[in-house]
């Protein structure tokens, strides 16, 4: 056994902690050539809070950290019926690469059975390299996305029979509302999943940006969405917008198009470049109506991974 192949089997994959974040934050810069610190302080501290919702995992042996893979668990989002785990960043040390620690990481993020979803620039070739390699396939799934601007937004058929209804922040008291709406249109009561995006809403405000509209002083719709620098390679300020629903008694009455209104024009204020969203490529009824607001498809392209990696 020659001395890297020792180096690489000696390679332990654990749990990442807080005195991990200097190294994670080296590494990550040797790989991309850009600093994000405020990404990963931000990704940490959301899983100190939630350990549950998150599994952060680091390569290290005798030389210190030498990967380190970033992912939650999503019980819901993007109207998903089964949870999935999101692998948001992934990095291996670049004299280290293509010795199997990539993989070993995300075979130790699929252990429990459940889905693995990412994505990637369909021009990052390396990483599609990767992705292939450990098991991915391009998912039906769409990823949508429109630039941010406060130029005039493009008209849709949901037009606004009424005055524009009023639409404010989301507050911790709406709960039991959008549970109750998302029900009525999911079939399922996801009280866990609302809870857990509750949380991230009210406790990472810099990075979240979601709301409701009323009716009557009603809640009767709500638009969730976050905003960070970094997950899935992101090198720009980009929104998530990952959970939309409406009354269904109100259907058609212009609120789904004035909760995305006022959601552009926050990002806008807050210097946000673009808002995606990802869709079945068989919802063409929610497909149409990001069209005509203007969402095209994205240079990114979703995976996805069934079960354990390939060993």
């Amino acid at each position: 056994m020659n001395q890297s192949t020792h180096e690489t089997s000696a390679i332990a994959i654990r749990p990442l902690s807080k005195s991990d974040l200097d190294a994670v934050i080296a590494l990550d810069r040797a790989i991309t050539g850009r600093p994000r610190r405020g990404y990963f302080e931000r990704r940490l501290a959301s899983a100190l809070r939630d350990p549950r919702g998150h599994l952060q995992l680091a390569a290290s042996g005798a030389r210190g950290l030498v990967g380190f893979a970033l992912a939650r668990v999503a019980p819901g989002e993007y109207g998903r019926a089964a949870p999935v785990v999101l692998l948001e960043s992934i990095g291996v040390d670049p004299t280290m690469q293509h010795a199997g620690i990539g993989r070993r990481m995300v075979s130790s993020l699929s252990r429990d059975g459940r889905a693995i979803v990412t994505q990637a620039d369909w021009r990052d070739h390396a990483m599609l390299r990767f992705l292939a390699g450990v098991g991915f396939a391009l998912s039906p799934r769409l990823l949508l996305e429109r630039r941010v601007s406060r130029m005039p937004l493009p008209s849709t058929d949901d037009a606004f029979e009424r005055p524009i209804p009023p639409v404010r922040r989301l507050r911790a008291d709406d709960l039991d509302m959008i549970v109750r709406i998302d029900e009525m249109s999911t079939g399922r009561v996801r009280r866990d999943y609302f809870e857990r995006k509750f949380d991230e809403t009210l406790h990472e405000s810099p990075i979240a940006v979601s709301l409701v509209v009323e009716d009557d002083g009603f809640v009767v719709g709500f638009a969730m969405a976050r905003v960070d620098l970094g997950d899935f390679g992101h090198v720009e300020p980009t929104a998530s917008l990952d959970t939309i629903g409406i009354h269904r008694g109100l259907a058609g009455k212009g609120l789904a198009s004035a909760l995305l209104t006022q959601m552009i024009e926050n990002l806008a204020a807050l210097m946000v470049e673009r808002l995606e969203t990802e869709v079945a490529h068989d919802h063409y009824e929610l497909l149409r109506f990001f069209h005509h607001f203007g969402f095209a498809p994205a240079q990114r392209l979703v995976f996805e991974a069934s079960g354990a990696a390939p060993a």
